[in-house]
């Protein structure tokens, strides 16, 4: 016992404090010596004097009782290690485990407000060249605006946030943008039964984002089509829009996505995009529950 916890309280800590292995193994056959000697020699005395009655055949020399304490405190060192390593090894993973989730959240966080001011920049023309062009209720464009900002203050800083709101503020967004496009048709179709669903907040808005951003406007057939369905707990989430040249710009929006939805998400979802004959598409699938 005296060898297990001078190992666990002072050895092994002195040994992780200094990095010096030479000392470590030189104090733990110091110890081994002195508490194997100490323990044969009170163990002689108690046999010698009879202060401990034996009521068996006892024929071990002081020489065996030496190996024998010997090998108690080397047993006493070995589980000093072991335990300290054992015990130090689980808390290092626990404390490697906290670090990685306050480092994802703050990566999330860091995303999000990276997010934030390129909407802001997008949505601003918008309602620039609505009344610029004379079209529309800027009124109305101002209250659309409004309620998707609020959504951004407040409803975004959840970690998930009700699927409804998210695609209310998406078809704000679609309509905020349709005001400003005259020679492309845009569909926006969602399916299934979005009530009491969660999912990241300001997930989706990234990808419609990029649909309105890179859209043709000198095609003959310029469009723009956003589906999502929702069944049994997944989310299918599609878009596709006509493109004369690919975009080539890398913007921060779909880099954003693709982290966010690896922080979040892992395994339970897929992204796939693709272009090809003028037509840009992606499609992402989502399991809502976890």
């Amino acid at each position: 016992m005296l060898a297990f916890y001078a190992l666990y309280g002072y050895l092994m800590p002195d040994y992780f404090r200094r990095r010096n292995l030479s000392r470590l193994i030189l104090l733990s056959l110091l110890l081994i010596l002195v508490l194997a000697g100490l323990a044969a020699w009170i163990m002689g005395i108690l046999l010698q004097n009879m202060i401990v009655p034996i009521h068996f055949e006892f024929s071990w020399t002081y020489r065996d009782m030496q190996y024998n304490r010997l090998f108690m405190a080397l047993l006493g060192i070995m589980a000093g290690i072991f335990v300290k390593l054992a015990l130090d090894r689980f808390e290092l993973r626990r404390n490697l485990a906290a670090l990685e989730k306050e480092r994802s959240a703050a990566e999330l966080i860091y995303l999000k407000a990276q997010l934030n001011p390129h909407f802001l920049f997008n949505s601003l023309n918008s309602l620039y060249s609505q009344l610029e062009l004379g079209t529309g209720d800027p009124k109305q464009t101002l209250s659309a605006l409004s309620d998707m900002l609020r959504y951004q203050l407040y409803d975004s800083e959840q970690e998930l946030a009700a699927l409804d709101k998210e695609l209310d503020y998406l078809a704000d967004y679609i309509a905020l943008q349709k005001l400003r496009l005259d020679n492309c048709t845009v569909n926006y179709v969602v399916d299934g039964d979005s009530k009491s669903q969660k999912i990241a907040p300001l997930l989706l808005i990234a990808f419609v984002e990029n649909t309105f951003k890179h859209v043709s406007d000198n095609l003959t057939e310029n469009f723009i089509d956003i589906n999502i369905q929702i069944h049994e707990g997944q989310l299918r989430f599609y878009c596709s829009n006509s493109y004369e040249v690919a975009a080539t710009g890398k913007g921060i929006g779909l880099d954003n996505v693709r982290k966010r939805l690896s922080l979040i998400y892992g395994k339970r979802h897929q992204l796939e995009i693709k272009q090809e004959n003028n037509i840009y598409e992606v499609e992402l699938t989502l399991c809502l529950k976890s």
